[in-house]
């Protein structure tokens, strides 16, 4: 009897899920430059550095994909940001402001140790759009780079909010203006 329980349970267990993504019910797709940086030729104190994002709900990763209707109305896709100034010749500290100073044009941000980016989908023409400047305060040297707590260095990763059991769309999208390390390099003066 031991064993036909012992059995039973090795088989039941046997056939669960552990690939958390079949869980979720996660889409990945690879769609480059969804995300830019607005780059100036210089930066002074007071001007804002700018993070542009819009893209249509209809996107081709070799095949046309309806990301709106596939995330069951995700009305929101996220990523992150993070800017950094040069302390002394090898420390960087991560740059913070208030929300309130973000110079948002479309979209949503909240700043801590990142920016939390939110591109809001509008429904008149069917794009999910993200516009947000950052202010730059103090002179110094910067560094932009996507992705707190991503594994990729070349890319930005957009998240779907999509609301429970629908599918999560991932998009990884490669991201110009950055060097091999990840990341933007400016001075403000």
């Amino acid at each position: 009897m031991k064993k036909l329980l012992l059995f039973a349970f090795v088989l039941m267990f046997s056939n669960c899920d552990t690939n958390d993504d079949g869980f979720y019910n996660n889409i990945y797709l690879d769609i480059p430059n969804l995300v830019t940086i607005q780059i100036q030729p210089t930066y002074n104190v007071g001007d804002y550095i700018y993070v542009n994002a819009v893209f249509s709900r209809i996107l081709n990763d070799g095949a046309l994909l309806d990301i709106y209707k596939s995330s069951g109305g995700a009305t929101q896709f996220t990523f992150t940001y993070v800017i950094e100034r040069k302390i002394n010749a090898t420390t960087w500290e991560v740059v913070t402001v208030n929300d309130s100073q973000l110079d948002i044009n479309q979209g949503n941000a909240q700043n801590g140790s990142y920016v939390y980016a939110i591109c809001v989908y509008d429904e008149i023409d069917q794009f999910y759009k993200y516009n947000v400047g950052f202010p730059l305060i103090t002179a110094g040297e910067y560094r932009f780079s996507y992705g707190y707590n991503s594994s990729s260095i070349n890319s930005v990763e957009l998240r779907s909010e999509s609301s429970s059991k629908n599918l999560i769309v991932n998009i990884n999208s490669l991201a110009s203006n950055i060097d091999s390390s990840g990341f933007y390099y400016f001075n403000v003066n």
